[in-house]
């Protein structure tokens, strides 16, 4: 920390009551220099430490039932009638339920920066005092797919993390990540830390974010073996103006429309919520990172231009449990009809996981129609939002839910 910057850096150190001194600096030489006191007790090639490493590569095959259990036919469940009662057991799923019993304990508004806090949006808003910015924040992992693919779930935590700072009107700018899996030293062990990497890495490309930190936990393991791969992401997302922070929750009139891939298709069920809970625990997932990537920069396209006044992205239960977490964060309800080629897999459409879908609400439906079209993703108008119930047309079957009822469900205690 050298010159004019250093001291900034190191005020902001002094603020805090922390501890800041220089250690190094740059230099154009490619040699990494260390010294103890005057003594030189390294130098070494910056390349032997990074690009020119020894690599350290085993023998790597998928588990040996991988490709049984990628086979298993979820038509039937796909195919199934919504119902009224799935929806309000999905919302009480431990997986889904709210977390306010967690975050209440917890001083969420410690140094009175929080814009927008827990249950309120799909991100941490916290303002960057002395400024108009706001940093929005998110975790997010796809959990139990990483064991139908690794490199899937790794990148699908990307992609979900994106969207939920994305959802809160910012721009993702970096991510972190905790990568929890078993012992590397079988095949199939290597395999899934390899798949995992590489899933982690080709999300990032897609959106353009680098990874500023991480950790890999390795040997997660009980007497029955592996624990299920567990790519954990942190997301950082910068909003330029945070008097423009998007809410999820919708008022009266508002039209409600999909963004990105409908996944009305019994795939879209591999490893979802409603499989799980259905003692169903395989298919064969897939994700889009390039179409997911434009849907994300779509919906930054739309806030900047007035177009979207809220989003909330999809993710575990599915179309039906997001329309119902706007609703109850609203305490307004809608008027949705999911689009009649969902029709031969309604539950698949209703309740189907794929990441990179985002609900977004305007007044202005031509305007955002215009600008979907113009960058290349599928945008659906589903319906309106509307004091009272949440209304729901599937597969030919019209659901209501009251509010409170809603809400019951998905407040259960943990």
């Amino acid at each position: 920390m050298c010159g004019p910057v250093g001291e900034e850096v190191r005020a902001v150190f002094e603020r805090y009551g922390l501890h800041a001194v220089t250690i190094g600096r740059v230099t154009a030489e490619p040699l990494v220099r260390a010294r103890a006191g005057d003594q030189p007790v390294c130098a070494v090639s910056g390349g032997a430490l990074a690009d020119d490493a020894p690599r350290y590569v085993l023998p790597a095959a998928p588990p040996a039932d991988l490709e049984a259990r990628r086979s298993e036919d979820l038509e039937p469940l796909a195919a199934e009638a919504p119902a009224r009662e799935t929806l309000l057991d999905l919302l009480a799923s431990a997986n889904i339920r709210s977390r306010k019993p967690v975050w209440r304990r917890y001083d969420h508004m410690n140094g009175t920066n929080t814009v927008v806090g827990p249950g309120a949006g799909d991100a941490a808003v916290l303002r960057i005092k002395g400024t108009s910015r706001a940093i929005a924040v998110a975790l997010d992992g796809p959990g139990r797919l990483g064991a139908l693919d690794p490199g899937l779930a790794a990148a699908a935590a990307v992609i979900e993390s994106a969207a939920n700072v994305v959802c809160s009107g910012a721009r993702p700018i970096g991510i972190t990540n905790c990568l929890n899996l078993g012992a590397p030293e079988s095949p199939a062990g290597y395999w899934t830390l390899s798949e995992t990497v590489a899933g982690l890495g080709e999300a990032c490309r897609a959106l353009d974010v680098p990874v500023v930190s991480g950790n890999v936990s390795l040997y997660n393991e009980t007497p029955d073996g592996a624990i299920v791969p567990a790519a954990l992401v942190g997301m950082i997302g910068l909003i330029e103006d945070r008097s423009r922070v998007l809410p999820m929750a919708w008022t009266d009139g508002d039209e409600i429309w999909l963004l990105g891939d409908p996944a009305a298709e019994p795939a879209a069920l591999a490893a979802s919520e409603l499989a799980w809970r259905r003692g169903r625990f395989g298919g064969r997932p897939s994700l889009d990172l390039e179409a997911a990537a434009r849907t994300l920069s779509l919906v930054e396209t739309l806030a900047g231009a007035g177009l979207a006044l809220g989003a909330h992205d999809l993710a575990a239960g599915g179309l039906g449990v997001a329309l119902a977490r706007m609703a109850i964060a609203s305490g307004c309800g809608a008027v949705v009809a999911l689009p009649r080629d969902g029709a031969r897999w309604p539950t698949a459409a209703l309740h189907g996981e794929r990441a990179g879908r985002i609900l977004v609400f305007s007044r202005d439906g031509a305007g955002l129609a215009a600008a979907a079209r113009d960058a290349g993703v599928p945008a659906l108008r589903l319906g309106t939002a509307r004091s009272g119930e949440l209304e729901i047309e599937a597969g030919g079957a019209r659901l209501t839910w009251s509010l409170g009822e809603l809400a019951a469900a998905w407040q259960q205690p943990l």
